[in-house]
């Protein structure tokens, strides 16, 4: 599930600004972006990109499927 969510930070607390639609006592990975007001949508346009376009793992090995069978 690839989801951004705003919330204030207060201490060691965030505190979300909406529901989250996740079981209670899942872990989750938290990155924590600072921004002024107004730079939200364009912060949020910028992750969702990056999480669509992955990640560079190499080179591509096989042009084709049948290229597997040739090794």
């Amino acid at each position: 599930m690839k989801k951004l969510y705003k919330g204030i930070v207060e201490g060691n607390i965030i505190k979300l600004q909406e529901d989250v639609d996740i079981p209670k006592g899942t872990e989750a990975l938290v990155s924590l972006y600072p921004f002024k007001k107004g730079e939200e949508k364009e912060i949020q346009k910028r992750e969702l990109e990056f999480l669509e376009k992955g990640f560079d793992m190499g080179r591509l090995l096989y042009a084709k499927r049948e290229e597997l069978y040739d090794r």
